[in-house]
């Protein structure tokens, strides 16, 4: 009865991330996209016209930094989290199990202090101004709770995973799913 209820958990988390994961595919590509046109500008307008942009350093800091956090929920879903896993190939299925469930729930206490540091910054220095955009920090701040929230949502998925898996086979398919759709969007 509890698996069974475990395994609707899954199908509902996985069916519910969907709208997240096409959001974040889509945001990723408009970041990235913005920040090579940016630096591809500065460059050009720093050394043909001799003119810079005052802002656009500032600006492609910021759009990295949101790439980075955004493809860290990427990373969760599809295992490529930082791992030292050379040792638990080796064990039986439920020491693996054990260590990637310790794995994850590491991962979530992380991620918790990551949102409850992110709401605690945007709070502090939420109002004050970037010196060249002129924007309010906390808009760049929210980067912290809203990546933090999909890496946390992502992780809770991947835990139910784990939990549900039955056999060494089926934690190994869920490596091997993960690098299967390493090039895919969904």
């Amino acid at each position: 009865m509890t698996e069974k209820v475990m395994v609707r958990v899954e199908k509902v988390l996985e069916r519910g991330m969907t709208p997240l994961r096409k959001f974040t595919y889509i945001a990723v590509t408009v970041l990235f996209g913005s920040q090579v046109i940016v630096v591809f500008a500065q460059v050009i307008w720093r050394f043909v016209f001799n003119s810079p942009f005052s802002w656009s350093e500032e600006l492609a800091r910021y759009l990295q930094v949101w790439l980075i956090l955004l493809m860290s929920a990427v990373c969760i879903r599809k295992g490529r989290h930082l791992a030292v896993d050379y040792v638990t190939h080796n064990l039986s299925f439920e020491l693996q199990r054990v260590f990637k469930l310790i794995s994850l729930l590491a991962i979530l206490a992380y991620v918790i202090v990551v949102i409850v540091f992110g709401i605690k910054m945007i709070a502090v220095a939420g109002a004050q101004k970037t010196p060249a955009m002129q924007i309010p920090i906390g808009i760049i701040y929210l980067v912290f709770p809203v990546t933090g929230t999909f890496m946390f949502l992502e992780t809770l998925v991947a835990f139910v995973k784990v939990v549900n898996a039955q056999t060494v086979t089926e934690l190994s398919q869920l490596q091997r799913t993960k690098e299967k759709n390493l090039g895919k969007s969904g």
